[in-house]
């Protein structure tokens, strides 16, 4: 029997010995299951549990694949595969030298960076001015052109009265005039400013039916030469003092004086002529507009009572007189009261509020400080527009007189 024992006994050893392996390396190879554990955060995109992964990667000593929805921590050696375009991310170990970069040359080279140029280039000694406004391109083709420049000729000529023709081509003329261009066009020529101004103020232009009358064409190409276009109007401003000063052929007047006399009638004019009458002042009203860009033209329009002449329209009660009313406003707001739209505060108003008991009177209701008055009066009627122009106008003349932001009294 001792002869058996001695032979099982390695036998029993070589079995203990692989029970023992398989059990140690059993908790090993769990280690190395990259499978998730169940109290990990997953991302799943399909039912198949081997496709999720862990929410916030869990690096290792090795480059894994980072999915483009997994959370990375703090501190990891991140990648990106040029082979497989791929992020790859692993525990970061410090000064450690990447395997594949071995045996590549360095380059020691020093780069040197060009100072950075400035946007603009120095201005050469001895250059003329900047001018803002720039050249203004002729339009190719001048067929279309063909009813302006018609206008343009017999404006130069001088006249100021003609038949059908001469209708025709000052409707061609306001067609084209809000062009930068053609705006220009109206405004450097001084002959062609002069016959326009005064067909303007001309109060006596005859009215054909299903035309539009002669003064409100000029006036309405005078107001669209002049918008948003800064080079008609330093043309009209360099011009001003002389175009003021000329005489008007047909009245054999100054400019100015019909320039600055009132745009009512004397005689109480019917429903139709009232709506014919709305749409002249509401086109001249737009011109004016335009001019008041002009610190020149402004200062020489308050100072000749532009302001009352306005006041004037505002007067005029009838519902046809509605759209020339809210011109005056916008033209007030935008050049006197909203520092948006370019107004400069403080040049006007230059009188101090008057008493309703003078606005009703009709000798001084049309007085400067009679402003506040009408339009309150306005606004009130029209209480049920909370959009109606009159209470923004109303809100900032009072905010206005009461910052003290306007000039000492002005005796007019």
């Amino acid at each position: 029997m001792a002869p058996f024992r001695l032979k099982s006994l390695p036998l029993a050893l070589a079995l203990l010995f692989g029970i023992l392996t398989c059990i140690l390396a059993a908790p090993t190879a769990a280690a190395a299951d990259p499978s998730p554990s169940a109290d990990v955060d997953l991302i799943c995109h399909t039912d198949n549990p081997q496709d999720c992964y862990p929410r916030v990667f869990q690096p290792t000593d090795e480059f894994q694949i980072v999915h483009d929805d997994q959370e990375l921590p703090h501190g990891l050696h991140v990648r990106l595969n040029v082979w497989t375009g791929k992020k790859e991310a692993k525990i970061n170990v410090p000064d450690e030298s990447d395997p594949a970069l071995e045996g590549l040359p360095v380059d020691q080279a020093v780069l040197v960076v060009d100072p950075e140029q400035p946007e603009t280039p120095p201005i050469p000694k001895g250059a003329p001015a900047y001018d803002a406004v720039g050249k203004i391109k002729e339009p190719e083709g001048d067929y279309v052109g063909k009813p302006f420049f018609e206008a343009l000729k017999l404006l130069r000529s001088g006249v100021t009265d003609g038949g059908k023709e001469f209708d025709d081509a000052l409707a061609g003329m306001e067609e084209l005039s809000h062009d930068i261009y053609y705006g220009l066009k109206v405004t450097e020529e001084p002959a062609v400013l002069k016959s326009l101004f005064c067909i303007m103020v001309d109060r006596d232009v005859p009215f054909t039916p299903g035309v539009t009358p002669r003064d409100q064409q000029a006036a309405a190409i005078l107001g669209s030469a002049l918008q948003n276009n800064a080079a008609a109007l330093k043309e009209v401003t360099k011009e001003w003092p002389h175009l003021m000063e000329a005489t008007c052929p047909k009245t054999n007047k100054p400019l100015r004086e019909g320039f600055y006399s009132t745009f009512i009638p004397n005689d109480v004019p019917s429903p139709t002529n009232n709506k014919i009458l709305a749409s002249k002042v509401k086109a001249r009203v737009g011109a004016i507009n335009g001019l008041l860009k002009s610190d020149i033209i402004r200062q020489d329009f308050l100072d000749n009572d532009g302001m009352r002449r306005l006041l004037e329209l505002l007067t005029v009660d009838v519902k046809e007189w509605a759209p020339a009313h809210r011109k005056v406003g916008q033209l007030v707001l935008d050049t006197f009261l909203d520092e948006d739209m370019g107004a400069k505060l403080g040049q006007w108003p230059r009188t101090a509020r008057a008493t309703d008991a003078e606005c009703r009177v009709r000798e001084t209701q049309t007085d400067e400080g009679c402003w506040d008055y009408h339009v309150a009066r306005i606004m009130k009627a029209n209480k049920r527009d909370s959009s109606h122009w009159s209470r923004d106008l109303n809100d900032r003349l009072a905010a206005l007189r009461k910052s003290g932001k306007i000039p000492p009294r002005v005796e007019l």
